[in-house]
């Protein structure tokens, strides 16, 4: 079943519409891994996920394995597209090649990463963030040949979000059973990111960082609504090959959402696998009457054409509607 799930996770199956999802780039594409444990068993899956045309590209590891490690982050990219990750794929030498192949990237700053002036001397960040104001500055990242120019975006946060930060920042040393740095400290009330994206404001990198939040929305859909976790046997051997199963199931039903012109800004993917849910006899159909495949997904592609569009929020606005933003402010 393992075996299986590899197979599945190398086929690149996307959609064939106009890209929605930020224009601007040529793809855009976010990476992360999570983990899949079963009693005692487990294993980690890393997981590509390119957002504008759907495509899915994942391996298995094991689970005490470095997410750098993850063959999936290695994958080409083509020129003028955007990765977005967590500090989990933070890599200097990436970032550099990058640069060199085109590709656009924003992450999270690394506390302890050495930022130079373009003239030379080292920034003391603590004394460049003194203020209120949100800075935006060149820098060189590195030093020696390995040394490459990006651009520091840093915002001062808000007094509730700095306590949320401060707590969650005690609760990951408490669980790593390490103190928290003097260094971490004194930069928890700033976000800062660094990018290669050129005339990139804050709020814009912002918005970008929130997209990658898309992939854990989607490891939250495989683990609590197709439950690949979850299994009724007490036999170790049959809870891994439940799960493995589920997996496959969920990326199957992904790519007949894609291949039926699904686009994620305009319908969220729960609703869409309740219509696919309703055309399910069919597709069983089909596998034995090959002429249903057809008609199968017609249907399916009306169904999900003619679903309501995702609602418009005020207070808690969705990641579509950030996604306008950022295409109406960035040319």
């Amino acid at each position: 079943m393992r075996e299986l799930l590899e197979a599945t996770l190398k086929e690149l199956v996307q959609g064939e519409g106009k890209a929605v999802v930020l224009p601007q780039f040529n793809g855009v594409y976010i990476t992360d891994c999570t983990r899949l444990v079963w009693g005692e068993a487990g294993m980690k899956l890393g997981v590509r996920w390119e957002i504008q045309r759907g495509h899915l590209h994942g391996c298995l590891m094991d689970i005490q394995q470095n997410d750098q490690k993850a063959d999936v982050v290695e994958g080409e990219m083509p020129r003028g597209a955007l990765h977005l990750g967590d500090l989990g794929f933070f890599k200097l030498k990436r970032f550099q090649a990058w640069n060199d192949e085109g590709v656009f990237w924003l992450t999270r700053y690394k506390v302890g990463t050495r930022l130079y002036s373009l003239d030379g001397p080292l920034l003391d960040l603590k004394t460049l963030l003194s203020g209120s104001e949100t800075v935006r500055m060149p820098v060189r990242v590195g030093s020696g040949r390995n040394a490459f120019v990006a651009h520091l975006l840093a915002s001062p946060l808000p007094e509730a979000a700095l306590s949320k930060r401060l707590a969650r920042l005690k609760e990951q040393a408490r669980l790593d059973q390490r103190s928290t740095s003097q260094r971490q400290l004194e930069l928890a009330a700033w976000t800062l990111y660094l990018t290669n994206i050129p005339d990139l404001s804050f709020d814009q990198a912002h918005i970008l960082a929130r997209t990658r939040w898309q992939i854990e929305l989607l490891f939250k859909l495989w683990k609590s609504h197709a439950q690949v976790l979850r299994s009724r046997s007490a036999d170790p051997l049959r809870q891994r090959c439940e799960g493995l199963a589920k997996l496959i199931g969920v990326i199957l039903a992904h790519w007949t959402l894609l291949v039926a012109d699904w686009q994620h800004d305009r319908l969220g993917a729960l609703d869409a696998l309740r219509i696919l849910r309703t055309h399910v006899p069919v597709l069983q159909r089909a596998f034995t009457y090959a002429s249903l495949f057809a008609d199968f997904f017609q249907w399916l592609r009306l169904d999900l054409a003619y679903a309501p569009r995702r609602a418009k929020r005020r207070k808690t606005p969705l990641a579509f509607q950030f996604w306008c933003v950022f295409e109406d402010s960035y040319a």
